[in-house]
């Protein structure tokens, strides 16, 4: 009966977690910490309609830069000759394109892709998946390749 029991409240509160709620947390001289939820980028930065991709540039720091990324539908295939690449999925699924290998990646996932490695990210499921992008040096925009 014990066992029952256990088992009963080991389920009950597994059903009852929910999905992971990520905090960013960014110091700034004038107003120290600050924090942001991933659900707060969405919502200031909403991807509009027709829009498969959106990305915004969070901060710029010396060396690197991070930017919130969204993707609705696909990305199309690309590489950064100048800059590696660190992608946090935030939010939603999908499979990412590396080189000639994939694998799917759901939130959570870390991904490190380096200067040069041609990449892209499809989305598999109806919401748009939200990522967390580093790139070091700072990105400026401009070191994008679209490779076919």
């Amino acid at each position: 009966m014990n066992r029952l029991a256990f088992f009963s409240v080991l389920a009950c509160l597994a059903g009852c977690a929910g999905q992971q709620k990520y905090v960013f947390y960014q110091y700034t001289q004038l107003e120290g910490i600050k924090a942001k939820t991933a659900d707060h980028f969405k919502w200031e930065n909403a991807i509009q309609p027709g829009e498969d991709v959106s990305k915004v540039r969070i901060l710029e720091m010396e060396n690197s830069s991070a930017h919130f990324i969204q993707i609705r539908g696909t990305e199309k295939k690309h590489s950064h000759d100048l800059h590696d690449l660190t992608v946090i999925i935030q939010s939603g699924s999908g499979r990412m394109y590396l080189g000639a290998s994939s694998v799917g990646v759901a939130a959570g996932a870390v991904i490190f892709i380096p200067r040069g490695l041609e990449h892209y990210f499809v989305n598999g499921g109806p919401e748009p998946a939200s990522a967390i992008a580093v790139y070091s040096p700072a990105f400026d925009g401009k070191d994008i390749v679209f490779r076919e």
